[in-house]
């Protein structure tokens, strides 16, 4: 098959996997006290081509969430659209329910920074979400990375080696918020707390 239509490590469909993955080892911490991104060089992450270093769509969720140093995880409750996996992998052929809007949250050593973590699975539709904190004061700006691209497909290249990588926004914070993930995109807000 072409690979060039096929989402992958190098493109911005291994960002969304990336983005979920870490979610899942966060929320799985106390089974999952350690891993491995088997392959970070011309695999998950950095790549070589052309005398060129660069990073691929994967290589920056990794880096969105790496950068954030989270330390305590924190509950977290969406309630959006889902849908159900059939005939996945053999080992787990059937998932019901699956949020298009995956959030995991959670707060950095010094328990003064928020972070929200959040995949949008949907491909073709963004999520326009109201977000609640509670028990959190957050001051100021919410600082807010998403990683997206017109397709899973967009990629990286020696080329174009920063086609597909983060951009910062600022949104005001505050214990209501509303933000629009767009389709198929990784995004970590950051609030703080005085």
């Amino acid at each position: 098959p072409d690979t060039a239509k096929l989402p992958g490590f190098d493109n911005m469909g291994g960002a969304i996997w990336a983005g979920g993955f870490l979610s899942m080892l966060m929320r799985s911490h106390d089974i999952v006290p350690i891993s491995d991104m088997t392959g970070i060089i011309e695999f998950g992450g950095i790549w070589k081509k052309k005398g060129r270093v660069y990073g691929v769509p994967a290589y920056w969720a990794f880096t969105m969430y790496s950068s954030t140093e989270p330390r305590h995880l924190v509950e977290s409750h969406t309630d959006v659209p889902t849908y159900d996996v059939h005939a996945g992998s053999r080992r787990i052929p059937e998932i019901e329910h699956v949020p298009y809007l995956d959030v995991t949250s959670a707060l950095d050593a010094s328990g003064r920074h928020l972070f929200l973590y959040c995949v949008n699975r949907h491909l073709t539709e963004a999520v326009a979400a109201s977000i609640s904190v509670a028990g959190f004061q957050a001051t100021g700006k919410a600082t807010v990375r998403t990683l997206h691209a017109n397709s899973i497909y967009d990629a990286n290249t020696a080329e174009n080696p920063e086609a597909v990588v983060p951009a910062d926004t600022t949104e005001p914070a505050g214990p209501q918020m509303r933000h629009s993930f767009p389709p198929a995109s990784v995004t970590v807000i950051a609030l703080s707390a005085q």
